[in-house]
């Protein structure tokens, strides 16, 4: 398979993104691996290497701890495919989006990995995803960082993005025509219809805007508001469900600007306010997922039937989940199949082996069938299980649908078996 970047035409200058992914994480020799790939002089490795570092150093070190050797192996192995498999096709994208920056090439790559890769990647386990992303971020910021500072490289990728320019405006007047015909054809029977809502119903009032209602979080996402205003959102939230008023569930971060101000260097603070905001819009999401009809019909009666309730889970979603201790596995077998592990303390799981009724914890690896999430106990269930299974639903984009089924939230449906 061809390794060598498209527009390269140096034969010694070659991809070897083995040698980058695999170092990524092993800055000794860094410098050496983007030498190979890059043919750029020491002092701008040197330049890269510290940018790489400094972007490493501002994750937390626990953020892949619990990732094995053996994730790490695997997931590094399925970069390299895709990277090459990018590098190599015909109509080289990768050129022309590496001006554009990193981002642009890692949504290449995503769209580069195949089917069976990208299986594996959405069944594993959030920290093995997390380190995908780590390294696939890098190996991108290595790829544009050349095209943009080679000469050679950068006229051809400057060339190929031109083409696609002029062959894009070239098609426009065919466009304009078509959308034309399309508006003739669909405007006038718009009109009548709106002709005729409007003389049926005359003085119908107009949609009621949603409620919104907004959880404010400080730099480490817990809530600003106290306990009384924290149990009033809850409230309001759990109430306009139940009403079926339209409401809008947010999440902000007020002190955002100020804190990634403190960071001093401008692209790194950069860095940091778009990952928070990033993992700010994931929360809202898991907490719109919480506040809706489908929990009300799975989870409300038997489990959040008072406020105090529904605020522990929303604590749980907003808290970062522990990758320590004892793992549980809590997942699906049938469609969406989807694995939300949870992690416990001690005490945590000795309540568990009680609640299930078993001797030893080992008892719990009887596999899918042996125990569900409903024989859980009721803390693990509202602090532990909600929330993961919340966020995950969340991740696998299940519930862009606002119709999605409450029965994907029913506890028996989920297994559950010792890590």
């Amino acid at each position: 398979m061809r390794s060598a970047l498209p527009g390269n035409s140096s034969p010694t200058t070659t991809v070897a993104l083995t040698k980058v992914a695999l170092r990524l994480f092993r800055l000794a020799d860094l410098a050496d691996a983007v030498g190979d790939l890059t043919g750029l002089g020491y002092a701008s490795v040197e330049s890269l290497v510290r940018t790489a570092q400094n972007e490493l150093a501002n994750r937390p070190s626990a953020e892949f701890t619990a990732v094995s050797t053996a994730d790490r192996q695997w997931i590094e192995d399925v970069l390299v495919r895709t990277y090459i498999r990018l590098a190599a096709e015909p109509s080289h994208r990768v050129m022309g989006e590496s001006l554009i920056g990193a981002e642009a090439v890692v949504r290449l790559a995503e769209q580069a990995m195949t089917a069976g890769d990208r299986r594996d990647v959405d069944a594993a386990s959030e920290d093995t995803r997390a380190y995908l992303d780590a390294v696939s971020e890098s190996i991108a910021y290595l790829i544009s960082k050349w095209y943009s500072t080679n000469a050679e490289p950068n006229r051809t990728a400057m060339s190929q993005a031109t083409g696609e320019t002029l062959q894009t405006v070239r098609t426009i007047p065919n466009l304009i025509e078509a959308l034309k015909a399309h508006l003739d054809s669909a405007l006038a029977p718009a009109l009548v219809r709106l002709e005729q809502s409007m003389s049926e119903a005359p003085g119908a009032p107009p949609e009621p805007e949603p409620e919104r209602i907004v959880f404010q979080l400080d730099s480490s996402y817990s809530p600003l508001a106290n306990d009384a205003e924290l149990n009033e959102l809850v409230s309001a939230a759990a109430v306009a469900v139940l009403e079926d008023r339209p409401a809008h569930i947010g999440v902000s971060l007020p002190s955002l600007d100020e804190d990634v101000k403190r960071v001093g260097d401008t692209v790194l603070a950069a860095q940091l306010k778009r990952e928070r905001q990033i993992k700010a819009q994931r929360l809202q999401l898991a907490l719109s997922a919480f506040f809706s009809p489908q929990v009300e019909t799975a989870w409300a009666s038997t489990y959040l039937r008072v406020v105090s309730a529904r605020v522990r889970v929303v604590r749980a979603i907003l808290a970062e989940r522990e990758t320590t201790h004892a793992k549980l596995d809590v997942w699906r077998t049938m469609p969406p199949r989807i694995s939300a592990p949870i992690w416990l303390t001690p005490d945590e799981v000795h309540a568990v082996v009680e609640s299930v009724k078993l001797n030893r914890w080992d008892q719990l690896r009887g596999g899918a069938g042996w125990r569900a999430a409903d024989e859980l106990p009721r803390s693990v269930i509202l602090e532990k299980v909600m929330p993961s299974i919340l966020v995950e639903l969340v991740r696998g984009q299940i519930t862009n649908d606002e119709h999605w089924p409450a029965d994907f939230l029913f506890l028996p449906s989920w297994h559950i078996g010792q890590g």
